[in-house]
């Protein structure tokens, strides 16, 4: 019986292993089969990505306020500046229309020209990084383009630094919003270096 339960015992460890390394290869396989269709569907990809990256960043932006940070309503403050004597509702739909738009268009920009351009390898890692970096680069945009330019403006306030004079918390919420940003356009937008594809097609 003793000998019995050892040999059952190892069989079912062996078969928990075998499941545990075929679950690790069918996930490893998943990814690599959505990093080779967005390495050939690279625009595609990056719309995707783009889409959710703002649905998603807008969305904890509107949650900000309630972990201390300013609260950020990228969709209004567009309205108030393509419809400025519309109703808010009328502003907050027609200006989250453009601020979708924003994501999607910028998305694919760092698809065709940003990202192949950055000296990083196309890796998960690398592709991260690489959206990270674009989205701090929107993120200082946004505090000294767009801010005192056309979001101030629009407000009544003329005032080249008003990102910083809005306090350091607006000035970490913005840098935040656009990492959360960069952040799901590098998970999404993750296509294969050109060698790591042709390894992955040699072995299909």
């Amino acid at each position: 019986m003793t000998i019995t339960g050892t040999v059952t015992s190892s069989n079912i460890e062996a078969a928990t292993v075998t499941r545990s390394r075929r679950s690790h290869a069918a996930r490893v396989g998943t990814v690599y089969a959505w990093r080779r269709w967005a390495t050939r569907h690279r625009v595609l990809a990056a719309i995707l990505g783009g889409a959710v990256a703002v649905h998603v960043t807008t969305l904890l932006g509107f949650w900000f306020g309630g972990f201390g940070l300013t609260r950020l309503d990228y969709n209004t403050a567009n309205g108030m500046v393509y419809l400025p004597d519309a109703s808010p509702v009328q502003q907050f739909l027609v200006g989250g229309l453009s601020h979708y738009v924003d994501g999607v268009f910028f998305a694919v920009v760092f698809a065709i020209a940003i990202s192949p351009r950055l000296p990083l390898r196309a890796t998960a890692v690398g592709n991260l990084a690489k959206a990270l970096i674009f989205g701090t680069v929107l993120a200082l945009l946004a505090l000294f383009v767009t801010a005192p330019f056309v979001f101030g403006p629009a407000r009544g306030i003329h005032d080249p630094l008003v990102a910083f004079h809005a306090g350091w918390k607006y000035v970490l919420s913005v840098l935040l919003f656009h990492w959360l940003y960069g952040l799901h356009l590098g998970l999404i937008y993750n296509p294969l270096d050109d060698d790591d594809e042709s390894t992955f097609d040699s072995r299909s």
